[in-house]
């Protein structure tokens, strides 16, 4: 692995010094911890994680290269590996790409892939530390007119769960993927399109699926799209359980300050290879710390639902937002997920803003049911251009819990208090308060002790401090306890863990 990466970095030495018009940049990002998750013995464990990521254009040739590293004091936990890797040549109407890279078919419903700018993924049962990402390794190929967009691809989706130095690169992507995409814009208005792909698992034959998909624009302000994906064994057989099928249709639509959007849903026995297809959740994913670890995720096992939301923004730049969202699990048995969400901004002057959110939830499948979760932000900005932000935010809802000394189950009212308070001294200088309670008996119970729940109310307090030295280097410092849990960005969901001491992140772009 060493000398892979030695040679990564002479290549791009090389092409560098060789092109006047060349460019060679990137960025770097390393984080320092010291403490360790919650109920553990050692209170001084200490990691490092470093990650590098380099960049070379000249002309139409591309090179791009990731390297990460991992150090511990448990050695057989410690990697430096060249994660990713790139070559790309593109012009006004072709694109090659060989390597690494990213690419979504249509909506997401037979492949997406993504990366989480920023995350760094860590596994309870591991404890190794690693960018959180699905991407493509091998080869893609595309073409595109004022007439037609064509793509085709041959690669092994990553299986990202894995951690890049426990599992060989075969496990870490079972399956490969070939597929050809063809979108035809019969109009300024109009688009429709299809795909062919097949898939091949570790040990399994070929499967084949296909996909049709339309996007077209029915008036200047109102716009519908939609994708059906099949096996195509299965085509067009809505009815049977055993059919493999993904339907998402969807619309938005706007007139002056009033705008929406209107989707709909339906995903039965879906899931593709290891689970590298990600379609629409069709659920509101929120930046509200008590919501977004709420989020509720997409089984394309068996779910369908809606999600509808409307808007509307005041001249004085005030503002509501309002969603409601329903899904149906019924993979197994049938779970419903229903959610109302309303959120207010009121801009008072030019300095003070509130905003406000109510939001009302029944999760059959996490058995959490009238949860009731509410906020307010106010943001004070002050002459000298510093600046204060007050948040506040909780949840309650209702568990039926296993009662010992019953020995039955009974219901549970927990609740969930979040609450912050920054100070800006500057746009580059910010220091924060973070305080969480909650009385969640799953969050309260000690994992090494078995012969009780513990009922008392957790409690995590930390600081966190932002500092932009300049335009390229920006320190982050945390001190205190750290909750975890879900965390969902762009429809993607991982766990993050709780952590408990002090950790210093160091970026930096060159």
């Amino acid at each position: 692995m060493m000398y892979r990466c030695s040679v990564f970095a002479v290549v791009l030495l090389a092409l560098s010094s060789t092109q006047v018009t060349a460019q060679v940049y990137g960025s770097n990002s390393f984080e320092f911890q010291l403490g360790n998750l919650p109920f553990e013995d050692d209170r001084s464990y200490s990691t490092g994680y470093n990650q590098t990521n380099l960049y070379y254009d000249s002309g139409n040739i591309s090179l791009y290269g990731r390297f990460e590293q991992f150090i511990t004091p448990i050695e057989e936990r410690n990697y430096f590996q060249l994660t990713q890797k790139s070559i790309q040549f593109q012009d006004d109407q072709f694109r090659v790409r060989a390597g690494n890279f990213y690419e979504t078919l249509g909506r997401g419903l037979l492949l997406r892939s993504y990366d989480i700018p920023g995350s760094v993924f860590e596994e309870s049962f591991e404890r190794t530390r690693y960018a959180f990402f699905r991407e493509l390794e091998g080869f893609a190929a595309e073409y595109t007119s004022d007439l037609v967009e064509v793509k085709a691809l041959r690669a092994q989706p990553l299986f990202n769960p894995l951690p890049p130095n426990t599992m060989p690169d075969s496990l870490r992507r079972p399956d490969l993927v070939e597929t050809l995409q063809a979108n035809f814009y019969l109009n300024d208005r109009i688009s429709a399109g299809g795909i062919l792909m097949r898939n091949q698992t570790i040990g399994s034959d070929y499967t084949n699926f296909g996909a049709l998909t339309t996007d077209i624009t029915i008036t200047d302000n109102v716009q519908f799209f939609g994708e059906y994906a099949f096996e195509l064994e299965d085509a067009f057989g809505f009815e049977s359980e055993t059919d493999a099928f993904g339907l998402y249709l969807g619309s938005n639509f706007y007139s002056g300050s009033f705008g929406g959007s209107l989707e709909y849903k339906s995903y039965n026995n879906f899931r593709i290879g290891s689970g590298y297809n990600d379609p629409p959740s069709l659920i509101k994913e929120h930046t509200y710390p008590v919501l977004n670890r709420s989020t509720h995720v997409l089984d394309t096992g068996g779910e369908y639902g809606y999600q509808f939301e409307v808007y509307y923004n005041f001249d004085d730049c005030h503002a509501l937002t309002f969603n409601i969202s329903r899904a149906v699990n019924n993979a197994f048995l049938r779970f419903e997920y229903i959610e109302i969400f309303l959120e207010g901004l009121y801009q008072l002057n030019d300095q003070l803003s509130v905003k406000s959110f109510l939001d009302y939830a029944d999760d059959e499948l996490k058995g959490e049911m009238n949860r009731i979760s509410a906020g307010l932000i106010t943001d004070y900005l002050f002459d000298n251009g510093s600046g204060i932000i007050v948040d506040l935010q909780f949840q309650q809802f209702e568990r039926d819990e296993f009662v010992q000394t019953s020995g039955q189950f009974e219901p549970n009212t927990s609740s969930n208090l979040y609450s912050s308070v920054s100070y800006s001294f500057s746009s580059d200088f910010v220091v924060a308060g973070v305080m969480e309670l909650s009385t969640d008996p799953q969050l309260t119970d000690d994992p090494t002790t078995f012969s009780m729940v513990e009922d008392e109310t957790r409690f995590w307090l930390g600081t966190n401090v932002l500092y932009r030295a300049n335009s390229t280097n920006t320190i982050e410092l945390f001190a205190g306890k750290r909750r975890g849990g879900p965390a969902c960005t762009s429809g993607i969901c991982y766990e993050i863990l709780d952590f408990e001491g002090v950790e210093l992140r160091l970026t930096t772009r060159f």
